[in-house]
């Protein structure tokens, strides 16, 4: 196919061109075409109070790819990996979904463009992996078993902003390989987010912050959040711990915003203590625009400053975090060269002596 592509392009540029103009070298592959298809609007969520807040079913989605392919392609993504989690705020998450998918013939020309994007992310093999045994319309169909309609309406799944697009893509691609219409719809996660805060305290946190809250790796390792293949492994890139890990930091922002008691459906074990208490490893920035509305409203202080601020004012008051020791000592010590130079001067003194 890429063979046939590159052909017919260097085809097309000659007809073009003057024959005194045609040029015996190739035409370089041109950019991808800019993406047609953008994210929907944020979906209006309607509730009661908080308590219709907090029982609330979200559902977070994210499909794996061996590469994304030019847009000459009619196939752009090769799904082989998919996960979803059900979540709510007052219990956390409660099921997960994980499947291998046969990722179907890959298109010619362009294994190798594929192999190396599986190397470098989920490493999932192209072909010959045991545990991808199941089509696009068996893996769709089970997936829609698990994401159940709500009184006749499907509920709207979410994703990150930046996966929108390949997500989007597999489903529908999915869905035709299965012959019927995907009945999912797929929302960005960072307007959940945006939406929860802004039902709750009234005031509108930036995008960056929320997806500075988002992208962070402090659960990178933690136990129950790969599947067990990514786990035994040792391999970051799982679809099913993406969607967790959005669960998770979803849990450790909003938790005290809505006054909910945290449990291991919200985090792993590891990362919260008897008391609640959340361990302070996960970094946010604050948006530029936010250091006004911190200064007039003080109250909103301890819902968008980062942990390291809240972790610095434990620590002047004498008092540190479970399981953080403090970095604070009574004299300051230099550069490795400088411990160096003093402790040759240590030296050269007891030997006078």
């Amino acid at each position: 196919m890429a063979r046939k592509w590159r052909a017919e392009n260097s085809t097309q540029a000659s007809l073009k061109q003057p024959p005194s103009q045609i040029s015996p070298v190739p035409a370089p592959l041109p950019m991808q075409r800019q993406r047609c298809t953008s994210l929907p609007d944020a979906i209006s969520l309607s509730w009661k109070n908080d308590q219709a807040v907090l029982g609330n079913i979200f559902y977070f989605l994210n499909i794996y790819s061996h590469g994304e392919l030019p847009s000459p392609c009619e196939q752009r993504f090769l799904p082989c990996e998919i996960g979803c989690v059900k979540y709510s705020l007052q219990d956390g998450i409660t099921a997960d979904f994980h499947r291998f998918v046969d990722p179907g013939e890959v298109p010619r020309g362009f294994r190798f463009h594929c192999q190396a994007a599986s190397d470098a992310t989920h490493k999932i093999p192209i072909s010959g992996f045991e545990l991808s045994n199941a089509g696009h319309p068996v893996v769709l169909r089970e997936l829609y078993s698990f994401v159940r309609p709500d009184h006749g309406r499907w509920p709207p799944v979410y994703c990150k902003s930046d996966d929108w697009y390949r997500v989007n893509w597999c489903l529908k691609w999915m869905a035709k390989e299965a012959g019927t219409e995907n009945q999912l719809e797929l929302f960005s996660v960072e307007n959940l987010v945006v939406e929860l805060y802004q039902r709750k305290l009234r005031k509108e946190p930036s995008k960056t912050w929320v997806r500075n809250l988002l992208d962070v790796f402090v659960w990178d390792y933690s136990s129950n959040t790969r599947c067990k293949w990514h786990e035994e492994n040792d391999i970051l890139f799982c679809a099913l711990a993406s969607c967790k890990k959005t669960a998770y930091c979803i849990s450790n922002t909003l938790a005290s915003v809505y006054g909910v008691s945290l449990t291991t459906a919200h985090l792993p074990l590891q990362d919260y203590d008897s008391s609640n208490n959340i361990n302070p490893k996960v970094v946010v920035l604050d948006a530029g625009r936010f250091q006004k509305l911190r200064a007039q409203n003080p109250g909103c202080n301890r819902y968008f400053s980062s942990p390291v601020e809240k972790q610095g004012a434990a620590s002047s008051a004498g008092e540190h975090p479970s399981g953080v020791m403090s970095s604070c000592r009574t004299s300051t010590r230099g550069r490795g060269i400088t411990r160096l130079l003093e402790s040759v001067s240590r030296l050269s003194k007891s030997s006078s002596n």
